[in-house]
């Protein structure tokens, strides 16, 4: 029976992964949860049952290649380090169409810079979202939709790739294929740049409208500019009059 390691700091995720092992676990592979010990609300992940998990500690990393035959790795907060990746099969669930905007929040940056978003299943090396390709799927992205609002789509299109290969997934039975070019790569630095908006900046009224839509993701505060010493934060609603 294959041991699988699930690490995650995604509630929907798991809670989409307990789901669908529940009708390949039976003699095929024994699931174990964990989240990442830099989650800082894991309450929820703790309540249906989840363990902590630290990829800086050596001694944890060792035990995850003594024991588990996969891990996959699902929105978790921590890089997994080469010690693990060279030693273990890994597979890691990233919510952006690979390589365009690997890294952080890639829905965002697919907005402003209208690279292709989606998400993929990916086996993984010693680079942040890199490796040979697996699955993927993509999704369209509508001009009335948010950062939240494609998130969204990204996660609906993984757990649809979650339910239907998993087993491939656990049985090592599908094929890679290798990207052309490396894409492109943004940081939380690149990020936390954007946030904050420049009220001088020279474009054209639709670029001002997709980065404010990029930075708007439910309640968070994302996008802001300065006024005596003050933040003054902006979120974008946008309604199209197909859903009236």
């Amino acid at each position: 029976m294959k041991r699988v390691l699930v690490i995650s700091d995604n509630l929907e995720l798991v809670s989409h992964f307990k789901n669908v092992s529940k009708d390949i676990s039976s003699g095929i592979a024994n699931f174990e949860y964990c989240y990442s010990i830099i989650n800082k609300s894991p309450h929820k992940l703790k309540n249906i049952g989840m363990g902590v998990i630290d990829m800086r500690d050596m001694d944890c990393v060792k035990n995850i290649i003594e024991n588990y035959d996969l891990v996959i790795s699902a929105h978790c907060k921590q890089i997994f380090p080469s010690n693990l990746v060279n030693n273990i099969r890994c597979i890691n669930i990233h919510p952006g169409y690979n390589p365009y905007n690997r890294g952080w929040y890639p829905q965002v940056f697919s907005i402003i810079n209208k690279k292709p978003i989606g998400c993929t299943i990916h086996e993984m090396d010693e680079k942040i979202d890199h490796g040979s390709i697996i699955y993927q799927r993509r999704v369209n992205l509508e001009k009335e939709d948010t950062s939240l609002d494609i998130y969204l789509k990204v996660q609906e299109a993984e757990k649809k790739l979650i339910t239907e290969k998993l087993l491939y997934l656990i049985n090592d039975d599908y094929q890679t294929k290798e990207t052309s070019f490396e894409g492109n790569y943004n940081g939380i630095k690149d990020f936390k740049d954007i946030c904050k908006l420049d009220l001088n900046k020279v474009g054209t009224l639709a670029e001002h409208i997709d980065l404010l839509r990029a930075l708007s993701h439910g309640s968070f505060y994302n996008g802001y500019f300065e006024d005596k010493g003050n933040r003054i934060y902006v979120r974008l609603e946008l309604k199209s009059s197909d859903h009236d």
